[in-house]
């Protein structure tokens, strides 16, 4: 089952799904970005091993890699997703 990561913070025109979608190629994760209306970005990754999703998560809170990344993510919402992997920014 994929999962669905609702990022909060400063996430929007700061380079997040970029951001997400070059963290997850580190991972081998493919997925979707997408900006949603109420200031969040939703990611949905094509997985459904809470470990790598864990890494996954510490990763973009870290930036280990050193990714261009102008915003902060404060919290991250965590949920099993069912359907197709979908969105505007897909990796």
């Amino acid at each position: 089952m994929a999962k669905r990561l609702i990022l909060h913070g400063v996430v929007q025109g700061v380079f997040c799904r970029y951001y997400c979608s070059e963290t997850a190629k580190r991972f081998g994760l493919h997925g979707s970005a997408t900006n949603l209306y109420d200031g969040t970005v939703e990611v949905l990754l094509d997985t459904n091993d809470d470990t790598l999703v864990d890494s996954f998560i510490d990763a973009l809170k870290t930036n280990p890699y050193g990714i261009r990344f102008y915003g902060s993510i404060s919290r991250v919402d965590i949920s099993d997703y069912q359907g197709t992997i979908r969105g505007d920014y897909r990796f």
